[in-house]
């Protein structure tokens, strides 16, 4: 019964936030805030034909292409970095220093470098995506067991086999949660780069809507936005559950 209601609370809950705000809208006469019948129809006329595929897909594409890149760099420098302690006095200020600019602005310095195209936008995304995930792979790498580090290195295993066999495990949850808190950046970079400069996407359909005042089409796609925020978090979720069981072994939090 319990394990019923932890699936049903949720859905009632945002059952009665979308009846709320069907019944406080409905008779909204705002510009900016429309009625949530016409932000649906919007939606449906929108996002259920085949623009979908046009405006949405070019998105996604980015977002994954930017985050594979930004997981690629985030893992292998920061396993660099976690595993030569001596680098941390040297690197150490820089990475704090990246992690606190804003991700939003690096697209000025990255439109000047690379243009206004899609490798534009990729390399946003991929350089904002990376910071979360250096960080956790340097995290991961450096709580290794002790013991555990100390018998490969007695039993002379070389650095492939010690980082594949010994240090990858213990940190691969880590790079993971890394992972997780990159996402959100990496959607909210996608839809200010395409904002600005892009013929497609989901910001540039922001862009469009809401200059020229098609408000109900505006919201529609911050709808879809969460719709899809909503099952990418959880698809992201569930493999660091997956990640969990096979290494849970090894974490310490």
């Amino acid at each position: 019964m319990r394990r019923l209601l932890s699936y049903l609370l949720p859905v009632g809950v945002t059952a009665a936030v979308v009846a709320l705000w069907w019944v406080l809208s409905d008779s909204s006469t705002s510009l900016f805030f429309p009625p949530l019948r016409q932000i649906l129809t919007s939606f449906q006329a929108n996002w259920l034909t085949a623009d979908f595929v046009d405006i949405v897909v070019p998105s996604l594409w980015r977002v994954g292409l930017g985050m594979v890149i930004g997981t690629l760099l985030g893992v292998v420098v920061g396993a660099a970095v976690g595993s030569v302690r001596r680098l941390e006095p040297y690197v150490q200020p820089q990475l704090e220093f990246m992690r606190a600019l804003p991700p939003i602005l690096v697209i000025p310095p990255m439109i000047l470098i690379l243009g206004t195209g899609d490798a534009m936008k990729i390399g946003v995304i991929a350089a904002s995506a990376v910071w979360p995930i250096l960080l956790a792979t340097v995290d991961g790498v450096r709580s290794v067991e002790p013991l555990r580090d100390d018998m490969s290195r007695v039993f002379g295993l070389p650095w492939r086999a010690r980082f594949r066999f010994v240090i990858l495990p213990t940190a691969t949850p880590h790079i993971w949660s890394g992972v997780r808190a990159a996402t959100p950046i990496a959607f909210v970079v996608m839809v200010a780069s395409e904002y600005y400069s892009s013929i497609n996407g989901i910001g540039n359909f922001i862009s469009q809507t809401s200059t020229s005042f098609r408000l109900a089409d505006m919201w529609s796609a911050v709808v879809l936005l969460g719709l899809i925020g909503v099952v990418v978090n959880s698809l992201v979720a569930f493999g660091g559950r997956l990640l969990d069981r096979k290494f849970g072994e090894y974490v310490n939090d």
